[in-house]
């Protein structure tokens, strides 16, 4: 859990989904007691290979509260810190810059929800992974005193170029290596059977 400040009187608690320095994440998002924010399909995080770039994708926001919500959503830039975890930035840096919302606000019914497109249409670097995130806060009204809004996001990962093929590869390899142990075994075992049967006769 992080704390950032959005203006002179407004602090924001940030939760993310797939930041496991920042937060602890369910598998399906993250979420508060008024509103949740999840990648579509239940996933964790968004990870798409550089090499299949532009390409769509869609998180979920979610009401959970009894009253009709309004949600504001951006995508902010991300840093992986050497040390493990990661560090949120600003709208419209790295990676952040190449990701496009088909809205940046909603309103949500009583307990209602709603699919919001995004379209990731390239990376600054392909030969190294990058990240950002989109993000959701609920829409208030300005304060004269201390507000503390709940900010959520989700993680969004574009792998190096190659990246899927290494993957692709390595279990090609292990496909192949547990055809050839099998093919092995039943060999062993013809023989045997055919060893036996001979001394038999």
């Amino acid at each position: 859990m992080t704390f950032g400040r959005v203006s002179r009187f407004t602090l924001v608690v940030c939760a993310v989904a797939g930041l496991s320095a920042v937060g602890l994440a369910p598998a399906d998002g993250v979420q508060t007691a008024r509103f949740g924010l999840a990648a579509a399909g239940a996933r964790s995080k968004i990870v798409h290979p550089a090499d299949q770039l532009p390409l769509r994708d869609s998180v979920v926001v979610t009401n959970r509260g009894a009253a009709p919500l309004a949600l504001d959503l951006g995508v902010v830039g991300v840093t992986r810190k050497s040390a493990g975890g990661y560090d949120l930035g600003a709208a419209g840096t790295g990676l952040a810059a190449h990701i496009r919302l088909d809205r940046t606000s909603v309103r949500l019914p009583a307990h209602g929800h709603q699919v919001v497109a995004l379209t990731i249409d390239g990376t600054d670097n392909p030969d190294a992974t990058s990240y950002a995130a989109v993000t959701a806060i609920e829409a208030t009204a300005p304060s004269s005193g201390v507000a503390v809004s709940e900010r959520l996001a989700v993680l969004v990962e574009v792998d190096r170029a190659g990246a899927a093929g290494d993957r692709g590869a390595k279990h090609a390899a292990r496909t192949v290596a547990v055809i050839v142990a099998t093919l092995l075994l039943l060999a062993i075992i013809a023989l045997t059977i055919v060893a036996r049967f001979r001394r038999r006769r």
